[in-house]
């Protein structure tokens, strides 16, 4: 049988986590800015979730983030075959503040690619020729 300090303990710490994985919670602290980031492979096309300001995709209708439009937001420079979207946030079971999204949101159903080697794959001088389909 639990004793009341446990049963407090437990009740404090399921408290926390329902609260820490509130959306509203995570946008008022500040714990989602510039977090939701996305990009191609090369670098051409960057953008950025922004749930304070109502700026959310929607979960993709086959589970993959793609740009099956030429020019996809009149896009230029961004390579024909290079369409499908990564995700640039990882999956870290410390942050219990994210356990409910790593759980349910189809964000991190996406792939993962690393933003540095992209980063590098792309160049810095890049982002000052193609300012309209890379927002970072």
């Amino acid at each position: 049988m639990i004793n009341k300090k446990h049963r407090r303990l437990i009740w404090l710490i399921g408290i926390t986590l329902l609260l820490t994985n509130w959306p509203a919670f995570k946008n008022i602290t500040g714990l989602n800015d510039w977090y939701y980031r996305y990009s191609n492979i090369s670098g051409t096309f960057t953008t950025l979730e922004i749930p304070i300001q109502g700026r959310l995709y929607k979960k993709p209708p086959n589970g993959e983030f793609i740009l099956n439009r030429p020019n996809f937001y009149g896009c230029k420079a961004m390579p024909q075959s290079d369409t499908a979207v990564y995700r640039l946030f990882t999956i870290n079971p410390l942050k219990f503040w994210r356990w409910g999204e790593y759980i349910f949101s189809w964000r991190y159903r996406l792939p993962y690619a690393d933003w540095e080697a992209i980063k590098k794959r792309r160049g810095f001088d890049y982002l000052k020729i193609s300012k309209d389909c890379m927002e970072f």
